[in-house]
């Protein structure tokens, strides 16, 4: 079944990417279900679920994707995004208009309904979906070096609560590395976050996709 969707997130993840997206219509509206946008994370048969590298390097957020999904995940855990896909289908289609992704964003007052870095295995359990769109206007990022690789974090307020959570957002942490005032004149940010695999016993958030307006 061929599916189209918006990539919000083009993120590195362990062995190759994550990417997501919402989902759009053969007009490229998206699509609304139960009054929130429907995500679509396409993953591969990989131990993480991964997507390689050589697949998606050259896709970047905004873009219009197509791919043919072979299996819907849907039912499976909190990641209810995930889909299987063909490899060879994925094709760009065109540029969604930046101006249409405010009405996107989320209405939760807390992140994944806490003001934490990360979610419990109680917590996870009562949650169907890994993936939102936020916006702020106080934001910071953090460089750091440790064990000679370039890490990102970004601090921001949302909802009078301050998240300091790691960036996985590809392009961005190259052009921050590059460039560490990239954001100065920037005045609001639109933030992807996701939830990642268990690690020790947590779900950490994440910094999947960051679009600067």
């Amino acid at each position: 079944m061929i599916k189209r969707f918006v990539c919000l997130a083009n993120s590195k993840k362990e062995g190759g990417r994550c990417l997501a997206g919402i989902e759009l219509n053969d007009k490229n509206k998206p699509k609304i279900e139960g009054g929130r946008p429907k995500w679509i994370r396409p993953i591969c048969k990989t131990e993480h679920g991964e997507v390689p590298e050589y697949l998606v390097r050259h896709i970047g957020i905004l873009d219009i994707v197509e791919i043919d999904v072979t299996d819907n995940l849907q039912e499976k855990g909190f990641q209810t995004e995930n889909v299987l896909f063909r490899k060879k289908s994925i094709n760009v289609m065109e540029q969604f208009p930046a101006a249409e992704i405010a009405p996107l964003c989320s209405g939760e007052m807390l992140i994944f309904r806490n003001s934490g870095k990360a979610l419990s295995e109680k917590e996870i359990a009562d949650l169907d979906y890994s993936l939102v769109l936020i916006k702020t206007d106080q934001f910071e990022i953090r460089p750091s070096v440790f064990e000679g690789k370039y890490k990102l974090r970004l601090v921001f307020t949302y909802c009078g609560s301050e998240y300091d959570l790691p960036v996985t957002d590809v392009a961005f942490i190259i052009q921050s590395k590059a460039n560490p005032g990239c954001l100065t004149e920037v005045q609001r940010l639109y933030l992807i976050l996701s939830l990642g695999i268990k690690f020790n016993d947590w779900y950490y958030k994440l910094v999947a996709g960051i679009i600067p307006v």
